[in-house]
C-alpha cells in the first residue's frame, strides 16, 4: 500500500524513573480516524487520491526491569492511495502499515531519551513479535456491521 504521510507530531512524551520491580506494561493503542480536515479556505481537503486519515498512538511502556517508563501520544496524518472505503475495513496489516511511522517514532524517542538518563540507549521492538490490531472503536463497528447484514437477510 502507498501512503502519503504527513509530519509526526508529538503531542506529550513522558520519561519517568521506575521501579524496576513495577509491573510491566506495554500499552500501545493504534487509533485510525477520519478527521474533517479543512484547507486555509475552509474547504474539505481533496481525497481523490484516498481518504485522509489520522493515527493516533497513545501509549504507556514499563520494560521488564527497566528503570523507567516512557508514556504519551503521538500522531500522524496520513493517505492511503486508492483507499476510499471506511476505516473498519482496513485489516491489521494495513493497519500495521499505517500506523508504523508513529510506532518507529515511539522506539526512537525511547533510545534517544535512554541515551541521554542512563547513558546508553533502550530499544523498543514492536515488530518482532507484535500483533497490531485496530482499536476497539474499529472491532464495533465491524461487529455492528456484520449485525446489519445479518438483519438485512
Amino acid at each position: 500500500m502507498k501512503i502519503t504521510k504527513g509530519a509526526v507530531s508529538v503531542q506529550s512524551f513522558h520519561y519517568d524513573v521506575e521501579a524496576p520491580t513495577a509491573d510491566v506494561k506495554t500499552d500501545l493503542n493504534i487509533n485510525i480516524e477520519h478527521p474533517e480536515l479543512k484547507d486555509e479556505n475552509g474547504e474539505p481537503l481533496n481525497e481523490d487520491e484516498g481518504k485522509i486519515l489520522q493515527v493516533v498512538v497513545p501509549f504507556e511502556i514499563h520494560m521488564e526491569d527497566a528503570p523507567f517508563k516512557v508514556s504519551g501520544l503521538i500522531g500522524q496524518v496520513v493517505q492511503p492511495i486508492g483507499f476510499h472505503g471506511e476505516i473498519q475495513d482496513l485489516d491489521g496489516k494495513q493497519v500495521q502499515q499505517l500506523s508504523r511511522s508513529v510506532v518507529e517514532y515511539i522506539e526512537t524517542l525511547t533510545y534517544q531519551v535512554t541515551s541521554v538518563t542512563l547513558n546508553h540507549g533502550v530499544s523498543l521492538n514492536f515488530t518482532n513479535n507484535a500483533e497490531i490490531k485496530p482499536n476497539g472503536t474499529i472491532e464495533e463497528l465491524r461487529e455492528k456491521e456484520n449485525e446489519d447484514k445479518k438483519e438485512d437477510k
